[in-house]
């Protein structure tokens, strides 16, 4: 397989001349099977250059396959944009959380109201479907075998762990560690007093997550902040690359991408980021990579280099 990244930030797009090195488009990622079957996971703003990438490729409309975390903003705002959404006979299947599934032709249908874009869902030449996908029960896409894994994130999210070619690499946003918040029907105004069976809760959560990613070679995850900005947002839902590190070890998996990065984080500042934490998890025995806009990462058993 081989995963290429078109959107690596979290919570609104920044593109300029302070994110040049990074990019500043919302999170999406492409991924390739060695035959060249095509999975998207998630559909931020990055979305709409892959979208052109891939209507350039096409020699006849072509069936799109799209993971989602959840409908957050930041993981929904491409879909409008995805240029092969305009091409009749194009099929595009998504796959979300049954509180996503649920609503998730209202969520898309909202965001092209004839108030907020110039063409509708229900206008567009393309097909859509929705699919429901629930934590622990995997689904097959192609060569892809797909298992969902529940995170803690307010109103639900869900990562992926993707099977493929003999190796695994799993997608890990957005979540929040699993010692403070526990995701509740409301949005918390800050940290709450864990009851019992909160910490059983998160407890198991962390615990499925970790048999989830059990032997997978490559994690993105999201480390929207650094230790000491996550002090003062712990009900975000986003956690740290420390927090990832710990999960990673946890789970034996050979490497780390830090991925939803924060976007007040500057491009010297994601440099610094980068090389403390390869240190980091070079001490560990953790590979340590920091996503950017176009990163290219072949995922295997063997070392590889970004390109």
């Amino acid at each position: 397989m081989q995963i290429t990244f078109w959107g690596v930030r979290g919570s609104y797009p920044v593109p300029g001349a302070a994110t040049v090195r990074y990019g500043g488009q919302t999170s999406c990622v492409e991924v390739r099977s060695a035959s060249g079957e095509c999975l998207i996971v998630d559909a931020g703003t990055g979305m709409r250059a892959l979208g052109n990438k891939l209507l350039r490729e096409a020699t006849a409309p072509q069936n799109h396959h799209v993971l989602l975390s959840h409908v957050h903003w930041d993981h929904i705002q491409g879909l409008p944009f995805f240029s092969p959404a305009y091409i009749a006979g194009t099929k595009i299947s998504i796959y979300a959380l049954l509180t996503a599934a649920d609503e998730l032709q209202q969520v898309i249908g909202g965001i092209t109201r004839q108030e907020f874009f110039p063409m509708s869902l229900e206008a567009v030449p393309a097909t859509f479907d929705f699919h429901e996908v629930a934590p622990g029960v995997g689904i097959d896409i192609g060569p892809f075998q797909v298992m969902p894994i529940a995170l803690n994130h307010p109103f639900g999210s869900v990562g992926y762990r993707i099977d493929c070619d003999g190796s695994s690499w799993a997608y890990v946003s957005d979540t929040a560690p699993f010692d403070r918040v526990l995701h509740k029907q409301h949005f918390l105004p800050g940290p709450e007093e864990l009851s019992e069976d909160d910490k059983t809760s998160l407890g198991d959560m962390r615990d499925a997550l970790i048999r989830g990613l059990k032997g997978v070679d490559t994690v993105i995850y999201d480390t929207h902040f650094l230790p000491e900005e996550y002090e003062r947002f712990p009900h975000y839902g986003h956690s740290t690359p420390d927090q990832a590190l710990d999960v990673c070890e946890a789970a034996h998996c050979r490497r780390l991408v830090l991925y939803h990065h924060a976007p007040s984080h500057t491009d010297d500042q994601m440099d610094k980021v980068a090389a403390d934490y390869l240190e980091l998890g070079a001490k560990r025995g953790i590979e340590v990579l920091t996503s950017f806009e176009g990163m290219t990462l072949p995922i295997g058993p063997a070392p590889a280099e970004a390109s």
